[in-house]
């Protein structure tokens, strides 16, 4: 379980700039909404070392990671697509990482049924990618993420690519699987409904700015500003002055 900690990050691109602070505690799952394109996505690659923020710090555990390789900070991140290997049976997707560890053989087939076990796919080391659903192949992906057993868990919009009934099994599984991993994750979503259903904490994203983080009921209940309760699709609180408005 790890402590994340996000400080006063800002990265500039040619045409936006992405910035914000934010804090998932040990263990714990935040799901990170926002707009398409205001940055949700810049922000887990920030995280997990594939782009170095412009200012600002990322520590794990208390421990700045900006020196710390990709490969080396322990955060896995799972991408919108599951991008499997179309040539490599189930088993051996999910066993790959294992594999670059140089983790023997036989351990490595034990860790990898332990993983598919987790997701609910039981048996499918044999499979080929082509041979399963959608769901299937995300629940593959979420395998091949845990195996490593990882420090942090990034999961970019892991379930907007399925239809609605394979969205809200798989948004339990994923919850779920958390739970019983420990393992402290953060899901990039869009969608108010998914969060809402799997937050634990919540971090909002508007125009690339993290504008307020929190309890999940918190930060649902009441808007820290006008551009949050807008967004969240709600009126402010009547108590708000003219002064404010």
């Amino acid at each position: 379980m790890t402590h994340l900690e996000l400080r006063d990050i800002v990265k500039t691109f040619a045409t936006a700039t992405v910035a914000g602070s934010l804090t998932v505690p040990s263990g714990e799952r935040l799901v990170l909404l926002g707009s398409s394109g205001c940055g949700k996505t810049t922000m887990l690659r920030l995280i997990a070392g594939l782009i170095e923020p412009d200012r600002g710090d990322i520590l794990f555990d208390g421990a700045s990671v900006l020196a710390v390789r990709p490969e080396r900070r322990g955060a896995v991140m799972a991408f919108q697509e599951h991008a499997l290997f179309p040539f490599r049976s189930v088993g051996d997707n999910v066993g790959y990482g294992l594999r670059v560890r140089r983790i023997a053989k036989a351990e490595r087939k034990l860790q990898v049924a332990e993983a598919l076990r987790a997701v609910r796919l039981d048996g499918f080391e044999s499979r080929w990618p082509d041979e399963l659903s959608g769901g299937q192949r995300q629940r593959v992906a979420l395998a091949r993420a845990i195996v490593v057993k990882p420090k942090l868990l990034l999961l970019d919009e892991p379930l907007s690519s399925l239809d609605r009934e394979l969205r809200l099994e798989l948004r339990t599984t994923i919850c779920e699987l958390q739970e019983a991993t420990g393992i402290t994750t953060i899901i990039v979503t869009h969608d108010q409904d998914e969060a809402r259903a799997m937050a634990e904490h919540v971090a909002i994203m508007i125009d690339g700015e993290v504008r307020q983080t929190g309890l999940a009921a918190a930060v649902f209940d009441q808007p820290a500003d006008r551009d949050v309760a807008k967004f969240l699709g709600m009126a402010l609180l009547a108590s708000t002055s003219p002064e404010q408005a």
